[in-house]
């Protein structure tokens, strides 16, 4: 199995992502709330885009326990169930399945009360053995 290193990244640095928990085919991770990303100024909505920023990552470490290489987005699908509001989010993302060309990961985004708010598929390329 191997642990995410979720520093590597300044993108990952700037979103504030904490490692909650990982085992093998499976990622938890926590960001953050901060104001650049609401939609709007005086808004309480996340931007829709840091929660798909939030759902490829997860679901790329899910998959990168599993494999221990680089896995390049291949598709993202990301479906909106409910506004996100400021506050911290939580990622939990599984491995579905890890085939010779692509991976799947499925994940839940979960705000501060636990509620799912998207909820996304990634399809990664499997790096070669």
């Amino acid at each position: 199995m191997h642990k995410p290193d979720l520093s590597e990244s300044p993108y990952q640095r700037f979103l504030g992502l904490e490692l909650v928990h990982h085992e093998e085919g499976l990622v938890e991770i926590r960001m953050p709330f901060r104001e650049e990303f609401l939609r709007d100024d005086g808004s309480d909505w996340l931007h829709g885009g840091i929660l798909s920023a939030l759902i490829d990552i997860a679901g790329d470490y899910a998959v990168y326990s599993k494999t221990g290489g680089d896995v390049p987005t291949v598709d993202l699908r990301v479906d909106y169930l409910r506004p996100a509001k400021r506050g911290c989010l939580t990622a939990i993302a599984r491995t579905v399945k890890v085939g010779r060309r692509v991976s799947i990961a499925d994940v839940d985004v979960k705000d501060e009360q636990g509620q799912v708010v998207a909820v996304g598929r990634g399809v990664y390329a499997t790096p070669a053995p």
